[in-house]
């Protein structure tokens, strides 16, 4: 009997302290993680302290381009669905998609002279923000004003009219923000507010399309579209927040001399002369023409061929837009590890797979794995380019150099949707397609060859 007292004794105290060493180490496992969320939460934008006027620009940074995220959500994935769904045909979606291209690539460099003749750059941001965003709010009002082919004459109107606001405003407002923030901050912003516009797009279209489908047409539309104006307009709000230093303002308060043939001349000298600029941007070109060319045949290609809905629209958008948000975090961090240029390419060419597998899709879910690998690659070539443009424009005039590549991209941009369309028309969508992807893979080759895979002098990987 005591044997067993005993035992039974020892099997209680063996089992306490196995009891003990697991809550032990429950404790101390919860604690690892309790310490990593706060380290997160700490990470997190609006948690992120705002004492000074530095800090709070980024903040404003941060809201303007979350709010931003929901209009540009509408407009990119439902204006050309809108123009379908109102009978637009294969030639208009090409005007379409060609039209603010052209608007943008002509407009481009006055815009820049506009903006280096501004004293203080945000009251324009400001003014030709407000205009840009009133295109949300004509498109919802355009079924109550017109019927059949006049609407789709209107949508394709607005769309192009607004470019001339939308040209200024991003002159305006990069080279600005490049001003608000210091080369070393700039790539976490530029992550940042990447993600954030890619969350908030997501969202937001995962949000519309059972809207869309819930609500008879075209009241559904107008709906959507007039939500995304008070989101422009909330936008916007955050930009005036915005303060520039007084130091940045009286920069640009010296005001260029107006055009003369001998001034036209020296900017023709001194664009030239910028080498890794005109290699940018004649590669660039290429790859844009790629980017373009099958531009305006997706919406065609699902709804008509596939007989896509609002919802599968919808939720190829927000695959697309969930990979871009992991992804975009992942080649900030590998982009600082191996360079601008070595993302570009990478990113370059893993874009040429999304026009060549749309086309090969039968069905609507192998749709999924073109919007799947859309999202691993664009991040990486967006974010590594726009980096990549700062860094090769001089800094002395930089608005004149964005609106070069700017115009340089938009001439793509214009001309190829239309030739496209037309091929598409003439031929096959499919292998309008495929073109797409082979333009894409001769950028690729571009820079390459023209940029190298190296790093800048001014970029240090670690």
């Amino acid at each position: 009997m005591k044997r067993l007292r005993e035992s039974l004794r020892r099997r209680i105290a063996h089992l306490r302290m196995a009891w003990r060493r697991r809550v032990y180490q429950f404790r101390a496992r919860r604690e690892r993680w309790l310490r990593r969320a706060r380290y997160l939460r700490s990470r997190l934008p609006w948690r992120q302290s705002r004492q000074t006027v530095h800090e709070q620009n980024i903040w404003n940074l941060y809201m303007d381009v979350a709010w931003w995220g929901i209009a540009n959500g509408v407009w990119l994935t439902y204006l050309s669905v809108f123009a379908v769904r109102l009978g637009a045909s294969t030639q208009w979606l090409g005007v379409l998609a060609a039209l603010p291209a052209l608007v943008n690539m002509i407009w481009a460099i006055p815009s820049a002279r506009i903006v280096e003749r501004a004293p203080r750059r945000l009251p324009l941001v400001l003014r030709v923000g407000f205009l840009q965003r009133l295109a949300w709010l004509g498109v919802a009002l355009v079924p109550f004003l017109f019927r059949e082919q006049a609407s789709v004459f209107a949508v394709v109107f607005i769309a192009g009219l607004t470019t001339i606001p939308a040209a200024t405003s991003t002159v305006a407002f990069t080279s600005m923000m490049a001003d608000l923030i210091p080369p070393q901050d700039r790539a976490r912003v530029v992550s940042i507010r990447s993600v954030l516009l890619s969350a908030t797009t997501t969202l937001t279209v995962l949000a519309c399309g059972p809207i869309l489908d819930a609500l008879p047409f075209p009241v559904s539309y107008q709906v959507v579209f007039g939500f995304s104006f008070l989101a422009a307009m909330m936008s916007l709000r955050y930009v005036a927040r915005l303060h520039v230093p007084e130091e940045v303002s009286a920069a640009h308060r010296e005001r260029p001399k107006a055009w003369s043939t001998t001034s036209i001349r020296n900017a023709i000298r001194e664009v030239t002369a910028a080498k890794p600029f005109v290699n940018y941007v004649v590669s660039s070109l290429i790859f844009h023409w790629g980017i373009y060319f099958p531009m305006a045949l997706y919406s065609i290609y699902r709804v008509r061929n596939l007989g896509a809905t609002d919802t599968w629209i919808g939720l190829l958008t927000m695959v697309d837009s969930v990979m871009t948000i992991v992804f975009y975090i992942v080649w900030g961090r590998l982009a600082t590890k191996w360079g601008n240029r070595r993302v570009l390419i990478i990113g370059a060419f893993g874009m040429v797979a999304f026009p060549v597998l749309t086309g090969l899709a039968t069905s609507l879910p192998m749709l999924l794995i073109p919007s799947f690998i859309a999202g691993i690659f664009t991040p990486a070539f967006n974010l590594a380019a726009f980096n990549e443009m700062l860094a090769v424009s001089p800094e002395a005039h930089r608005p004149r150099f964005i609106a070069i590549y700017t115009s340089a991209v938009n001439a793509a941009a214009f001309v190829a949707p239309l030739a496209g369309s037309y091929l598409a028309a003439a031929t096959d969508i499919r292998l309008a397609l495929y073109l797409g992807g082979a333009f894409r893979f001769l950028g690729g080759l571009a820079f390459v060859l023209m940029l190298g895979t190296g790093t800048r002098r001014d970029e240090v990987p670690r």
